[in-house]
């Protein structure tokens, strides 16, 4: 019987059937139903269901949300959401989880206050409604780089330190910079107008602070600017949905 050592990911096991793997990740959901347990353990990839007799891992005392290492052979299974299980072979717990936990990876969160989740904010994390909402950020800052690249837009960093604003008439957030004072920036427009002469074509993906009160949740005050500069008289073609 074929074995890896290595740690694979969960959304790879289809490569591993009647092979034994070694696998990372917490777990999410566990029930018993007679003489078998069921333990399904997501990974950042994705969840997959393993099974085990009651007594085989009963000396590990697994919960919700441990983190643990599971050693098992792949077998397809019809049944089965993805179309295989993990037969365990071994466990070991990497790490426990805490003993009273407000709510865990599969929880309704609605009905967990906002203050809650942010003091659990990696257990939030592992919730699909919560992580989905920087999973898809993570996927427009992607697309938007993948887009911009393809056209030989260089990427910049710009420093979010500055001396003094760069846009007149919005205020700035004072902060103390060891025996001076600085300011938190505004935008990276002053950085872009030099970056479109040395590159011709850069953009930059980064926060810009203006301190400006507002009564809304949608917060100007911080923002995720994603802009590109191109130092020509015309936008380039191809580039209007980048500009839009």
């Amino acid at each position: 019987m074929a074995t890896t050592s290595q740690r694979v990911f969960i959304e790879s096991l289809s490569d591993f059937v009647q092979q034994e793997v070694v696998l990372r990740g917490w777990v999410c959901r566990m029930r018993v139903l007679g003489k078998t347990t069921f333990v399904v353990l997501q990974d950042c990839s994705g969840e997959v269901q393993c099974v085990a007799t009651p007594e085989s891992i009963k000396e590990h005392h697994l919960k919700l949300e441990d983190t643990v290492e599971i050693v098992g052979r792949v077998r397809q299974e019809i049944r089965a959401k993805l179309g295989y299980e993990l037969d365990i072979l071994q466990v070991r717990v990497l790490n426990r989880s805490g003993q009273h936990l407000p709510f865990n990876s599969f929880s309704d969160v609605d009905s967990v206050g906002s203050e809650t989740l942010i003091e659990y904010r990696p257990l939030a994390l592992r919730n699909k409604v919560v992580g989905n909402v920087f999973r898809v950020q993570a996927a427009l800052l992607t697309f938007f780089r993948e887009f911009l690249t393809e056209r030989r837009f260089t990427e910049i960093i710009t420093s979010k330190l500055v001396a003094s604003g760069t846009e007149g008439g919005t205020n700035l957030f004072e902060v103390k910079y060891f025996d001076r004072v600085a300011y938190l920036a505004q935008s990276p427009q002053f950085y872009k107008e030099h970056g479109v002469a040395g590159f011709e074509r850069v953009f930059e993906t980064g926060h810009v602070y203006r301190a400006e009160p507002h009564a809304t949740s949608r917060a100007p005050d911080r923002i995720l600017f994603a802009g590109p500069g191109v130092w020509l008289h015309r936008w380039p073609r191809g580039c209007d949905s980048a500009r839009a």
